[in-house]
């Protein structure tokens, strides 16, 4: 299916432990076609032999990858960031891949992704995070907030890890929660 690049939106999803069956949740409220591209950020070690548009193909039929260095992005597709590399989003609309330190302990790195997003003059419809046992996520969350674009966080008392999405809300207080009264709910709009 032909991709509409002529203006772009994104709108990303990061988190760790207990966040899997979240994002398998995710992608199977994806329709086609997205009018943005869909980026998720999850911590796999570098050893993870996951393929997670393999896992995910029979969920939806939106495209799905796991980009290389220099890719464009285009909306209605859906993203991964692989294993051992931060995805950054370049102002050019391209993905670059960045091998420097860990952060903490982990590559890719939410954080890394979700700046970079807000730094590249690329609008943001939504950023998520959800569960997690680090404080991975805060600093962009809040980066993306402060630059106006919308912002979600898993209510802590109900994440799997409830460490990553306190970390984001003490850093920033306004993020909107969401509860798991409105949590797909609130997805469901966001991926209209």
């Amino acid at each position: 299916m032909a991709k509409d690049n002529g203006s772009l939106n994104l709108v990303l999803i990061g988190g760790s432990s207990g966040s899997f069956a979240i994002f398998e949740e995710i992608i199977r409220l994806v329709r086609n076609p997205l009018s943005f591209a869909l980026i998720f950020v999850l911590h796999r070690g570098k050893s993870s032999t996951a393929v997670l548009p393999e896992i995910f193909k029979n969920k939806t039929n939106v495209a799905m990858s796991e980009p290389y260095h220099l890719d464009l992005i285009e909306t209605n597709s859906i993203y991964f960031a692989y294993p051992d590399y931060h995805l950054l989003i370049g102002p050019d609309r391209r993905f670059y891949y960045d091998c420097t330190d860990k952060d903490f302990f982990s590559r890719p790195s939410i954080d890394a992704t979700f700046i970079s997003a807000a730094a590249s003059g690329i609008s943001v419809k939504a950023a998520m995070l959800f569960s997690g046992s680090s404080a991975d996520g805060a600093l962009g969350m809040k980066t993306l907030a402060e630059k106006g674009f919308p912002t979600y966080v898993q209510n802590p008392a109900e994440a799997e890890s409830p460490r990553m999405p306190e970390q984001a809300i003490l850093a920033y207080e306004k993020h909107r929660v969401m509860t798991g009264g409105n949590l797909f709910s609130i997805i469901n709009d966001i991926l209209q």
